[in-house]
């Protein structure tokens, strides 16, 4: 079976009887999915074993070197011999797609004798086991230059490193990219391997990739030539998800409920993203997660002409720019959907009933901060309330004695300094008070054994209903 994740060892060359540092480079592959490294007792891991022994095939003799990781959320600890990458975190850490984990191995005594040897590697991940190898080629320490880059892959106006290794030598030339200058040489010092960098950026241009040339030089001797291409990438959008999950689960979202638009994205130079009210402001460090909040529902009221008629979902898009092969000026984007749920009615009654004189009419939303409602009197004394819901299907309600048709809970209120509340309702053949039916229909009474929220939910012939909510205190 093939792992799951992409190895990488750097230097892959090393020269015998020296003493060197190599990097792994663990990879989740751009095009795969997010991997959860799953923490506690029984973890996801990686197993490293680095040869040791007498043989030619071992990279070196002696287990005095030391492993470390400084990628959040995973570590690296040594077990009967082999090493062992694991989440650092109890509840797991996702891997998403292009993240990579690097473990670095310090001193490492390369062994006396040319050959090839590999570096084994197990893969333990949720219900998987795979394994694979990474060779490394021992050679000896003669005039000789090797050269890698890390990271290989980059976006446009990215900056990565160019390293190289040397024994035997005393400059080196580096020459490659026409926009970048290199200096005229570097001087070789110091026990040999010689280890330099050099911080090197993608040229911007329609070309993919760089290759850059070393050399090494000796007195007396022909040099020693090593090549490194670099690979520009178009920007990828590797997650754009809402950063918690909704009270109503999924892509479903309240109306005025708030969240928070997260993404990563790997080889991009800037993003932004756009919804109902526009586009944001630039974002021009976009590999990192973003957190912008957003209220689905108030943007698309506010951003409609029509109040009444709003859509019933809210798209937001993220759009990255980077490298593009045609020189176009193409980007690259994703969106998500939300679906805004229904305003629901808390009441639409009369504050005040004095012996069967109603007063002052009040209404409420669920949510309560909902824009979208207005009441207005009609000529015979009646009032009427819209509800402006998400989807256009709006609601309307009716309050008065002239209206004979519509259900109506004229008035739902709790007797002062009682335990007893009562209603007036008009236009109903049904009644029910927190789901239990009510024979008392146009008006009544009922003594709340508890404090906490009652409801009042009456029907007309017809089958359309109406509610009243109350919150009783004792």
């Amino acid at each position: 079976m093939n792992t799951l994740l992409t190895y990488l060892i750097e230097p892959q060359q090393v020269f015998i009887a020296t003493t060197t540092n190599l990097t792994l480079t663990i990879s989740n592959p751009i095009t795969s999915p997010a991997l959860l490294f799953e923490g506690g007792r029984d973890p996801s891991s990686i197993e490293i074993t680095i040869p040791v022994g007498q043989n030619d095939n071992d990279l070196t003799t002696a287990d005095t070197f030391t492993a470390s990781t400084n990628t959040t959320g995973f570590s690296v600890s040594k077990i009967s011999g082999k090493y062992q990458v694991t989440s650092s975190v109890a509840s797991g850490t996702t891997l998403n797609p292009g993240q990579s984990i690097l473990v670095t191995f310090t001193n490492v005594s390369v062994s006396g004798t040319a050959a090839s040897t590999s570096i084994e590697i197990e893969e333990f991940i949720t219900s998987l086991s795979a394994s694979t190898s990474i060779p490394v080629n021992k050679v000896k320490e003669e005039l000789g230059i090797y050269a890698w880059i890390d990271p290989l892959t980059i976006g446009e106006s990215a900056t990565s490193t160019l390293w190289w290794q040397t024994t035997g030598g005393e400059t080196v030339t580096v020459a490659g990219s026409s926009s970048q200058p290199f200096p005229d040489s570097f001087p070789v010092s110091g026990k040999p391997p010689h280890t330099e960098s050099y911080t090197i950026d993608a040229p911007i241009g329609q070309n993919a990739q760089t290759t850059y040339t070393l050399q090494v030089f000796a007195t007396g001797k022909a040099p020693q030539k090593a090549t490194a291409t670099l690979t520009k990438h178009i920007p990828a959008i590797t997650s754009f998800e809402l950063a918690e999950e909704t009270q109503e689960g999924g892509m479903n979202i309240g109306p005025t409920e708030s969240n928070n638009l997260a993404w990563t994205s790997l080889f991009a130079t800037a993003a932004y993203w756009t919804g109902p009210l526009g586009r944001s402001q630039w974002y021009t460090n976009p590999t990192k997660s973003q957190f912008p909040s957003i209220t689905p529902g108030l943007d698309v009221y506010n951003a409609a002409n029509d109040k009444s008629k709003l859509p019933g979902t809210a798209e937001y898009s993220l759009t990255l720019t980077g490298y593009d092969p045609t020189n176009k000026g193409h980007s690259f984007s994703t969106s998500i959907t939300l679906d805004i749920q229904e305003v629901q009615l808390a009441y639409f009654k009369y504050a005040n009933n004095d012996d069967g004189q109603l007063s002052g009419i009040i209404h409420k939303t669920i949510p309560d901060n909902w824009l979208g409602s207005q009441y207005v009197f009609e000529h015979d004394g009646s009032a009427v309330l819209t509800i402006y819901q998400p989807g256009g299907n709006n609601s309307i309600y009716y309050l008065g004695g002239a209206d004979t048709s519509h259900p109506q809970i004229q008035y739902f209120g709790q007797q002062k300094n009682t335990s007893t509340i009562s209603w007036v309702t008009a236009n109903l053949v049904s009644l029910t008070l927190n789901g239990k039916d009510m024979s008392a229909i146009d008006h009544g009474q009922y003594e709340a054994p508890s404090a906490g929220t009652y409801t009042l939910v009456g029907a007309a012939s017809d089958g359309t209903k109406v509610q009243s909510i109350l919150y009783v205190i004792i």
